[in-house]
């Protein structure tokens, strides 16, 4: 893909194709047409109702410009070279805050919701050491472990929030101050979504791919075994990103999946040194991916989430299916069998319906 900045009518196109279909099909049909020209002439062939149309893109694109945000396309200077470089990158990113912060070094902290004290505060404590080691800190905007990280910003730190809803629609409510300190103070907030659009369960899975994406490493504090963060962590391997957890104690069901992942070959840090030491004496992850045992780590895990893929889908058809009766119906382990959905969905290979539901798309 050339690097190269987009004028207005080519940012129209290239935000319609993207609205269209999913970011798996968008750079094939991108290298299929060769231009967008040809992308335009093609979106105009195949118009019906699914398709996100020219003055819907124009009016998508000056919304953003109405709050102050900025609609990034993959091929933009200023679009994350870790993000472009992940399987199935958003095709375009809207950036509300200063974009700058996309060129540092970013560490992501996450964790669950449902976090105790000592949790929120050691998030918090990580979070600013790390910042003032010159690190950027992403997080998702969640209650709990999320806010905690983001919190930086009121100690006048920049931070990155990666939201599962339009630019424009802060989720959880609560957290809306915070959604204004960091897009008024230094801040930035980005999300793959259009705008004005609310959050969905899908989209935080969806939105875990870019907080690993754009970082160097992800640290996870508090987590469960079924929570979001450990998607997140394979996501950050399947990427060739370091993963670091923080121990809990083994009976408290909040630490069950940071354990989990510690057991599992994640680095043990005690404080934000811990990581430094880590990411400052390592290879970029794109260079890691040039030794034979993380290609063959990497291959490892792509071909065990294909084989997921395959028993997922032969175990569902066009009538929507509860996800989790699929799950245990499957055999799969929960972290593979979510991955999996995810990346199926992406593809649009399967769609969700309400009540926790999916469905084969014939």
């Amino acid at each position: 893909m050339k690097i190269n900045k987009l004028n207005n009518k080519e940012l129209e196109v290239w935000l319609s194709l993207a609205r269209t279909i999913g970011p798996t099909k968008f750079f094939s049909i991108l290298r299929t047409h060769g231009s967008l020209d040809e992308v335009l002439k093609y979106l105009n062939r195949v118009a019906n109702n699914k398709v996100y149309g020219i003055q819907d893109a124009r009016e998508e694109i000056n919304n953003a410009k109405r709050i102050g945000a900025k609609i990034i396309p993959a091929c933009d200077p200023d679009y994350p070279d870790l993000l472009r470089n992940i399987s199935s990158c958003p095709p375009v990113i809207t950036a509300f805050g200063d974009i700058s912060l996309l060129s540092r070094e970013i560490i992501a902290i996450i964790g669950g919701r449902n976090s105790s004290m000592n949790g929120r505060n050691f998030a918090n404590k990580l979070a600013l050491d790390l910042s003032e080691a010159g690190f950027v800190i992403v997080s998702g905007l969640a209650k709990g472990i999320d806010t905690a990280a983001n919190s930086v910003i009121y100690k006048n730190h920049p931070t990155i929030a990666v939201t599962a809803s339009g630019i424009d629609v802060v989720y959880p409510k609560e957290n809306f101050d915070l959604y204004k300190k960091i897009t008024g103070n230094g801040g930035l907030v980005i999300t793959e979504l259009p705008f004005a659009t609310k959050p969905k369960p899908q989209y935080f899975p969806q939105r875990n791919r870019i907080i690993s994406g754009l970082s160097l490493g992800v640290a996870v504090i508090e987590a469960s075994k079924r929570s979001g963060s450990l998607i997140t962590a394979d996501f950050a391997l399947n990427q060739g990103r370091e993963v670091f957890a923080v121990s809990g104690f083994p009976l408290d069901s909040r630490c069950s999946g940071s354990n989990y992942l510690i057991k599992n070959g994640a680095k043990l840090i005690e404080s934000a040194d811990d990581i430094i030491e880590s990411i400052r004496f390592s290879l970029p992850p794109q260079q890691k991916n040039l030794f034979d045992v993380e290609h063959h780590f990497v291959n490892q895990k792509q071909e065990k989430l294909q084989q997921a893929k395959s028993v997922i889908v032969d175990h569902i058809n066009s009538v929507p299916v509860d996800i989790d009766e699929l799950i245990l119906a499957s055999g799969l382990s929960t972290n593979i069998a979510l991955m999996a959905l995810l990346e199926l969905e992406l593809e649009n290979k399967i769609e969700r319906s309400p009540g926790n539901k999916i469905s084969l798309i014939f």
